[in-house]
């Protein structure tokens, strides 16, 4: 199973409400830390300063806020590139004749 990279912490949020009360935390340690939004629930979030300490304050905003740090990434949605069905024809691709 795939782990993040010693420098990147995932986020992942349950509700809209806890997502954005986190975001706007992290974002107050801007110049610490690069935040990517992987969609609506998930924060990637990039340590600039790799230190133990911004680290776990990035980790604590996350916890506090009611979100999970990610110690797996095969449980992140966003992460996941959906697999290309072999084509088929359904019944649209049929034509109808009146």
């Amino acid at each position: 199973m795939p782990k993040p990279k010693k420098d990147e912490v995932y986020a992942t949020y349950n509700n809209d409400f806890c997502y954005e009360k986190g975001l706007a935390e992290l974002r107050k340690m801007e110049p610490d830390i690069e935040i990517n939004v992987l969609d609506y629930h998930t924060i990637k979030v990039l340590l600039k300063k790799k230190d133990h300490a911004t680290e776990l304050a990035v980790k604590s905003i996350v916890r506090n806020t009611k979100g999970y740090v990610e110690v797996e990434l095969d449980t992140i949605n966003a992460l996941k590139v959906p697999k290309k069905k072999e084509e088929s024809s359904g019944v649209l691709d049929t034509p109808f004749y009146g």
